[in-house]
Protein backbone atom coordinates (compact mmCIF):
# COMPACT_ATOMS: atom_id res chain seq x y z
CA UNK A 1 0.00 0.00 0.00
CA UNK A 2 1.45 3.34 -1.01
CA UNK A 3 2.18 6.15 1.42
CA UNK A 4 -0.42 8.27 -0.37
CA UNK A 5 -3.08 5.58 -0.03
CA UNK A 6 -2.27 5.01 3.67
CA UNK A 7 -2.40 8.73 4.35
CA UNK A 8 -5.67 9.28 2.47
CA UNK A 9 -7.32 6.45 4.41
CA UNK A 10 -6.02 7.68 7.74
CA UNK A 11 -7.14 11.25 7.13
CA UNK A 12 -10.54 10.19 5.82
CA UNK A 13 -11.07 7.94 8.84
CA UNK A 14 -9.96 10.58 11.30
CA UNK A 15 -12.07 13.25 9.63
CA UNK A 16 -9.14 15.48 8.74
CA UNK A 17 -9.02 17.51 5.56
CA UNK A 18 -5.36 18.32 4.86
CA UNK A 19 -2.83 15.47 4.97
CA UNK A 20 0.85 16.02 5.66
CA UNK A 21 3.64 15.11 3.25
CA UNK A 22 4.54 11.50 2.51
CA UNK A 23 8.02 10.19 1.96
CA UNK A 24 7.37 10.34 -1.79
CA UNK A 25 6.48 14.04 -1.61
CA UNK A 26 3.63 16.39 -0.84
CA UNK A 27 0.20 16.32 -2.35
CA UNK A 28 -2.80 18.64 -2.34
CA UNK A 29 -5.23 18.64 0.57
CA UNK A 30 -8.17 16.32 0.17
CA UNK A 31 -11.78 17.16 0.77
CA UNK A 32 -13.14 14.29 2.81
CA UNK A 33 -16.39 13.75 4.60
CA UNK A 34 -15.93 14.16 8.32
CA UNK A 35 -16.69 10.68 9.63
CA UNK A 36 -15.05 11.61 12.92
CA UNK A 37 -17.75 14.09 13.88
CA UNK A 38 -21.03 12.31 14.49
CA UNK A 39 -20.31 8.78 15.65
CA UNK A 40 -21.65 7.03 18.73
CA UNK A 41 -20.58 3.74 20.26
CA UNK A 42 -22.75 0.82 21.37
CA UNK A 43 -23.60 2.73 24.56
CA UNK A 44 -24.72 5.88 22.72
CA UNK A 45 -21.60 7.82 23.72
CA UNK A 46 -19.91 10.16 21.24
CA UNK A 47 -16.75 8.54 19.89
CA UNK A 48 -14.08 9.20 17.25
CA UNK A 49 -11.30 7.09 15.78
CA UNK A 50 -8.81 9.69 17.00
CA UNK A 51 -9.50 8.45 20.55
CA UNK A 52 -7.78 5.17 19.67
CA UNK A 53 -4.49 6.68 18.48
CA UNK A 54 -1.47 5.42 20.35
CA UNK A 55 -2.23 1.73 19.77
CA UNK A 56 -3.17 -0.30 16.70
CA UNK A 57 -6.81 -0.48 15.63
CA UNK A 58 -8.41 -3.35 13.71
CA UNK A 59 -11.26 -1.83 11.71
CA UNK A 60 -14.05 -3.46 9.72
CA UNK A 61 -17.74 -3.08 8.85
CA UNK A 62 -20.63 -5.43 9.53
CA UNK A 63 -24.30 -5.26 10.48
CA UNK A 64 -25.95 -7.32 13.21
CA UNK A 65 -28.75 -8.93 11.19
CA UNK A 66 -26.34 -10.27 8.56
CA UNK A 67 -26.26 -14.06 8.31
CA UNK A 68 -23.77 -14.43 5.47
CA UNK A 69 -20.45 -12.54 5.64
CA UNK A 70 -20.63 -10.76 8.97
CA UNK A 71 -20.58 -13.83 11.27
CA UNK A 72 -17.47 -15.05 9.43
CA UNK A 73 -15.88 -11.62 9.79
CA UNK A 74 -16.52 -11.62 13.55
CA UNK A 75 -14.89 -15.05 13.82
CA UNK A 76 -11.86 -13.84 11.84
CA UNK A 77 -11.63 -10.84 14.18
CA UNK A 78 -11.58 -13.25 17.14
CA UNK A 79 -8.57 -14.99 15.58
CA UNK A 80 -6.86 -11.64 14.96
CA UNK A 81 -7.62 -10.66 18.56
CA UNK A 82 -5.92 -13.85 19.75
CA UNK A 83 -2.87 -13.15 17.56
CA UNK A 84 -2.50 -9.65 19.06
CA UNK A 85 -2.86 -11.01 22.59
CA UNK A 86 -0.27 -13.76 21.96
CA UNK A 87 2.18 -11.01 20.98
CA UNK A 88 1.28 -9.05 24.11
CA UNK A 89 0.12 -6.12 21.96
CA UNK A 90 -2.38 -3.52 23.13
CA UNK A 91 -4.99 -2.75 20.46
CA UNK A 92 -8.68 -2.08 19.84
CA UNK A 93 -11.23 -3.48 17.43
CA UNK A 94 -13.60 -0.95 15.88
CA UNK A 95 -16.61 -2.19 13.95
CA UNK A 96 -18.69 0.12 11.77
CA UNK A 97 -22.33 -0.90 11.53
CA UNK A 98 -23.54 -0.66 7.96
CA UNK A 99 -27.15 -0.51 9.18
CA UNK A 100 -27.42 2.35 11.70
CA UNK A 101 -31.21 2.54 11.39
CA UNK A 102 -31.58 -1.02 12.73
CA UNK A 103 -28.39 -1.32 14.76
CA UNK A 104 -29.40 0.91 17.66
CA UNK A 105 -27.08 1.22 20.66
CA UNK A 106 -29.27 -1.30 22.51
CA UNK A 107 -29.06 -3.79 19.65
CA UNK A 108 -25.28 -3.33 19.38
CA UNK A 109 -24.91 -3.88 23.14
CA UNK A 110 -26.99 -7.07 22.92
CA UNK A 111 -24.95 -8.28 19.91
CA UNK A 112 -21.70 -7.66 21.80
CA UNK A 113 -22.97 -9.33 24.98
CA UNK A 114 -24.53 -12.38 23.26
CA UNK A 115 -21.34 -13.06 21.32
CA UNK A 116 -19.07 -12.51 24.30
CA UNK A 117 -17.11 -9.76 22.57
CA UNK A 118 -14.46 -8.17 24.79
CA UNK A 119 -14.47 -4.62 26.13
CA UNK A 120 -11.74 -3.51 23.69
CA UNK A 121 -14.16 -4.16 20.80
CA UNK A 122 -16.16 -1.02 19.95
CA UNK A 123 -19.00 -0.31 17.54
CA UNK A 124 -19.33 2.86 15.47
CA UNK A 125 -22.80 4.05 14.57
CA UNK A 126 -23.51 7.22 12.60
CA UNK A 127 -25.85 8.85 10.15
CA UNK A 128 -26.55 7.11 6.85
CA UNK A 129 -24.38 9.67 5.03
CA UNK A 130 -21.42 9.28 7.43
CA UNK A 131 -21.79 5.49 7.39
CA UNK A 132 -21.68 5.39 3.59
CA UNK A 133 -18.70 7.77 3.52
CA UNK A 134 -16.70 5.66 5.96
CA UNK A 135 -17.72 2.47 4.15
CA UNK A 136 -16.38 4.02 0.92
CA UNK A 137 -13.12 4.96 2.67
CA UNK A 138 -12.80 1.36 3.85
CA UNK A 139 -13.66 0.14 0.32
CA UNK A 140 -16.47 -2.02 1.71
CA UNK A 141 -18.74 -0.87 -1.16
CA UNK A 142 -22.12 -1.70 0.38
CA UNK A 143 -25.12 -2.22 -1.88
CA UNK A 144 -28.37 -1.68 0.01
CA UNK A 145 -31.36 -3.87 -0.81
CA UNK A 146 -34.58 -4.46 1.11
CA UNK A 147 -33.55 -6.28 4.30
CA UNK A 148 -30.02 -7.06 3.12
CA UNK A 149 -26.77 -5.21 2.60
CA UNK A 150 -24.36 -6.82 0.19
CA UNK A 151 -20.80 -5.69 0.87
CA UNK A 152 -17.14 -6.57 0.52
CA UNK A 153 -15.27 -7.94 3.48
CA UNK A 154 -12.43 -5.57 4.37
CA UNK A 155 -10.35 -5.67 7.51
CA UNK A 156 -8.05 -2.71 7.92
CA UNK A 157 -5.33 -2.47 10.55
CA UNK A 158 -4.25 1.02 11.56
CA UNK A 159 -0.89 1.44 13.27
CA UNK A 160 -0.49 3.39 16.51
CA UNK A 161 -0.25 6.64 14.52
CA UNK A 162 -3.59 6.05 12.79
CA UNK A 163 -2.16 5.06 9.40
CA UNK A 164 -3.35 2.02 7.48
CA UNK A 165 -0.63 -0.59 7.95
CA UNK A 166 -2.48 -3.67 6.64
CA UNK A 167 -5.58 -4.17 4.52
CA UNK A 168 -7.21 -7.53 3.92
CA UNK A 169 -10.00 -8.38 1.50
CA UNK A 170 -11.87 -11.39 2.78
CA UNK A 171 -10.79 -13.88 5.43
CA UNK A 172 -7.94 -15.61 3.60
CA UNK A 173 -5.02 -14.38 5.68
CA UNK A 174 -3.16 -15.65 8.71
CA UNK A 175 -4.29 -13.78 11.84
CA UNK A 176 -0.68 -13.00 12.84
CA UNK A 177 -0.29 -11.04 9.55
CA UNK A 178 -2.59 -8.41 11.08
CA UNK A 179 -0.41 -7.76 14.11
CA UNK A 180 1.32 -4.37 13.90
CA UNK A 181 3.06 -2.11 16.39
Amino acid sequence: MSCLHRTLIAFALLGLSAPAACAAGSFAPIASPSPGGAWTDEYGNAITLAEFRGAPVVLTAIYTSCTIRCPLTVEKLRAVDEAFRKEGRSFSVVILTLDPAVDTPERLQRFKRERGLPAHWHFFRGSDADTRALARALRVDPAFDVGHIDHNVRILVLDAGGYAARAFSGWDFAPDEAVVR
